[in-house]
């Protein structure tokens, strides 16, 4: 293999800073077998540890806990990657993505919640712009077989390295069928990057009228949706899961969507950890969803006033109409909706 292609698969080499040994020769393992370059530093690096490092195409910090030590080591990771133009990524829990969602502020930031290397490769794709065919570009004996086996190696001492370390196996086996990965079902495909589409105007989305029954327009009789209506629909989409494999039915942005309504009409928030448990898709694949529909103004943010460690999502005023004006046209039609 060409020297040159192997150093630059992403650009350079990538830093991993974590205390975690597990996880540090699970990444560093997964990045050389696709011939990509890596070095690492503690958590608690010195002052000059960074600058010291040379040809970084990308950073991953691993927080797995909110001390001072690891929030020190985010904020200087993050003001690096601001000054040098780098792509940052956060592998952290579920339990602390609001706190460190609120830390950071830095567009160019992945959050990684699960120890699944091709959710790595793939924020590394999409971060670095670098997809990972680009290291056989110019080998035409590479096909599809070299590349399924590089995953399955990758895959092999993934789990060898989880098992050792006693670590809960990721949701969901996944595939490296070209670039970028593909997340491999017994029945379907969760997109795990999401669809752009845009919110419809007020006027647009509440302008329905029913042509049968009373004729009240559709917004009118939304007035009378209460949220035990939508929680039973919640329900029912869970109810459906012990009956068939509900990766059969993954839609987080209507699941999300569904949450947001009801958190809405009973007056509660919803914190974006939360409603990554709602989406009812690996948290990673979820977040990405969440970050696509709050830049398409389906979603909006909003901080808690009463606790600066967290960020709330709220639907959007034309979501919520158009929420309001679907489900009262569905209940006014008599049709059943999970």
């Amino acid at each position: 293999m060409d020297q040159d292609i192997e150093d630059n698969i992403w650009g350079g080499q990538i830093l991993l800073v974590t205390d975690d040994a597990e996880l540090r020769a699970l990444y560093a393992h997964a990045i050389e077998l696709l011939g990509g370059r890596c070095t690492s530093l503690p958590i608690s690096f010195g002052v000059d540890d960074l600058a010291d490092q040379m040809n970084v195409a990308a950073i991953v910090i691993q927080i797995s806990d909110w001390d001072s030590v690891q929030r020190n080591a985010l904020d200087r990771v993050e003001r690096f990657c601001k000054d040098a133009g780098l792509p940052l990524l956060i592998r952290t829990d579920l339990d602390l993505l609001d706190m460190v969602l609120v830390a950071v502020d830095y567009p160019r930031v992945e959050h990684l919640l699960s120890n699944s290397v091709a959710e790595l490769f793939v924020s590394l794709e999409h971060r670095t712009q670098r997809p990972i065919s680009s290291l056989f570009a110019d080998r035409d004996e590479i096909d599809l077989v070299d590349l399924k086996k590089i995953s399955a190696d990758v895959e092999r001492i993934a789990k060898a390295l989880v098992k050792l370390s006693g670590a809960e196996q990721p949701v969901g086996e996944r595939r490296l069928v070209g670039s970028p990965f593909i997340e491999s079902q017994s029945h379907t495909k969760v997109t795990d990057s999401p669809i752009g589409f845009k919110a419809g105007s007020s006027a647009d989305l509440q302008g329905l009228d029913s042509d049968r029954g009373s004729g009240q327009p559709a917004a009118a009789a939304a007035q009378a949706l209460t949220a035990d209506e939508v929680r039973a629909l919640i329900r029912a989409r869970r109810l459906r899961d012990q009956y068939f494999d509900g990766e059969l039915f993954a839609d987080p942005a209507w699941d999300m969507l569904l949450d947001l309504m009801a958190a809405q009409l009973e007056g509660t928030k919803v914190a974006v950890s939360s409603l990554c448990i709602a989406a009812s898709v690996p948290p990673t694949t979820a977040l990405r969803w969440i970050k696509t529909m709050t830049e398409e103004k389906v979603f909006q943010r909003k901080a808690d006033e009463r606790d600066g460690r967290r960020i709330f999502i709220e639907l959007s005023d034309e979501a919520a109409a158009g929420m309001k004006g679907f489900l009262a046209a569905v209940r006014q039609e008599g049709l059943m909706l999970v």
